[in-house]
């Protein structure tokens, strides 16, 4: 006998029609391992968010997950929440699956995070998914500007 999935905000989900998610994500009895990607649909698909998981699903679903935060208007993507808000077609789609080969952990967890960033790349060379930044990042935005202040000013006294 098949359970059925009782997660509030995949129910909330059902009620949405501007946010689509591939059905695969939806089976919590087989959660997809692999990469996502997070788009809004107003003039044009544009990506806004590119991630990865172990389970596409508790990170659409879990407490923090993206669809949660989006139900909870909790989600720290001004762009996200600004498409829902206005009503723009939000579309959340599997980039690539990413299996588990077994034959060493740290390999397995280095091909999901490459995956990610070559996805994170494709899309900022195409001026899109550019409020992402890497993991570990450990200097604010504020910091880089001002760090980018200070060489420019030492490149151009060295011009002189």
């Amino acid at each position: 006998m098949i359970k059925k999935n009782r997660n509030k905000s995949l129910e909330w989900l059902h009620e949405q029609q501007y946010i689509s998610l591939d059905e695969e994500i939806k089976d919590a009895t087989n959660p997809v391992r692999g990469i996502y990607g997070i788009f809004v649909n107003d003039s044009e698909k544009r990506c806004i968010y590119v991630g990865r998981s172990s389970s596409i699903y508790d990170r659409m679903f879990g407490s923090d997950g993206h669809i949660t935060k989006l139900k909870d208007s909790r989600h720290t993507s001004s762009q996200l929440m600004e498409a829902m808000i206005s009503g723009k077609k939000i579309e959340i789609t599997i980039l690539q699956k990413i299996p588990l080969n077994f034959d060493n952990y740290y390999k397995d967890m280095q091909r999901l995070a490459s995956a990610e960033n070559f996805y994170i790349d494709f899309y900022q060379n195409q001026n899109q998914c550019l409020e992402q930044i890497p993991e570990g990042t450990k200097i604010s935005q504020k910091e880089w500007e001002a760090m980018k202040n200070t060489s420019y000013e030492k490149s151009e006294s060295c011009d002189k």
